[in-house]
């Protein structure tokens, strides 16, 4: 067993619409629309049979903090980056300009009443992506304004995928201050990567986290997002980590045989550029091989996660279970659930 101390990746904070309106800018602040797109009325928290995530439900972001603080005095977690709940959708809001509105409001919100509450949750922001120039200003308020130390960008509901040098603003901005791009999983907008013929949560769930960010790693590796911008932090979350070796042998022989043409910018074989990044993965504790991840990708580029308050969180086990992890060195386990992530945020 590793003592070392622990940095949450990817805790979660549960964020009202109620918090954000307060500070939504004028005129914005006499609309009384949803400032989120609305996905399929799905029961998450299964008939309310998960406790944490129904019990905060009703937190407000004081209480919220105060959960976290006496979770992390409990578990020994140093530092949690915290991610929101549905506010990453801004990227789906089609009017570019309520679409900043909206960004700015959170991003003040998650600063103002989560983030000033606490030297020890730093909860990140989000982006209006549909417009990058405004998003690449917004980012740089973020971090030079508010302290912001990265932004969630869900894989669905894009104007581009990932990769595309339409987002090069955003980008820029973020590597030239050491912002973390965090790619995270999500379900909504579940339809365009063909989850409308699914039939239950649990379908929708597996299948929508997994195939969103496949997509856009796709997109990310085979042009060249690490080649173009070396020095950005991309961490994509999740997903879990098994899924690299596989994945990457199989860009590895497209590579092989159409890089010329189709990857001009990949020099090098997709795993080697992967190895040689500065991308990060959150993983699971309990994937069967991973072991065999670590040692295919290198431990440094793994990070350890909570997924709290969410309805499928497995804490404190699946901390306890990589603490304890009989193949896993102690020095892996150390970048895992410290090192890399300390690193990654600048903390």
């Amino acid at each position: 067993m590793v003592n070392c101390p622990v940095i949450d990746a990817d805790g979660h904070v549960l964020e009202k619409e109620k918090y954000i309106r307060k500070y939504l800018e004028a005129p914005w602040d006499k609309r009384s629309t949803s400032l989120r797109t609305r996905d399929q009325p799905w029961d998450a928290n299964l008939f309310d049979s998960f406790e944490m995530a129904v019990r905060w439900e009703d937190l407000s972001p004081t209480q919220q903090i105060d959960e976290w603080h006496a979770v992390m005095e409990r578990e020994g977690m140093v530092h949690a980056i915290c991610f929101p709940t549905g506010s990453g959708n801004v990227s789906k809001i089609q009017e570019l300009d309520f679409a900043l509105a909206v960004a700015r409001a959170c991003n003040t919100h998650f600063a103002k009443e989560f983030n000033a509450l606490s030297d020890r949750v730093s909860c990140v922001g989000v982006l209006p992506l549909r417009d990058p120039k405004a998003a690449a200003e917004e980012l740089r308020r973020g971090v030079t304004e508010l302290g912001l130390k990265g932004f969630e960008i869900l894989p669905m509901g894009l104007p581009m995928a990932l990769g595309s040098t339409f987002y090069d603003p955003v980008y820029a901005e973020a590597e030239k201050l050491g912002a973390v791009i965090g790619i995270h999983g999500s379900r909504s907008n579940s339809h365009e990567i063909g989850a409308a013929n699914l039939s239950t949560f649990a379908e929708v769930h597996s299948y929508a986290f997994t195939v969103g960010l496949l997509l856009q790693f796709t997109h990310v590796v085979c042009q060249g997002l690490p080649v173009r911008f070396p020095d950005l932090k991309l961490a994509f979350l999740e997903i879990g980590a098994t899924w690299l070796p596989y994945y990457l042998d199989r860009l590895d022989e497209h590579w092989e045989k159409r890089a010329k043409h189709e990857m001009p910018l990949l020099k090098e074989k997709p795993s080697d550029l992967v190895r040689k990044s500065k991308m990060y993965f959150s993983l699971e504790a309990g994937e069967s091989l991973l072991p065999e991840a670590i040692n295919y990708l290198g431990a440094e580029h793994f990070l350890y996660a909570s997924d709290i308050p969410h309805w499928d969180n497995e804490f404190p086990g699946n901390l306890h279970a990589l603490r304890n992890h009989p193949r896993i060195a102690d020095a892996d386990k150390e970048k895992i659930l410290y090192s890399n992530a300390k690193a990654l945020f600048g903390l």
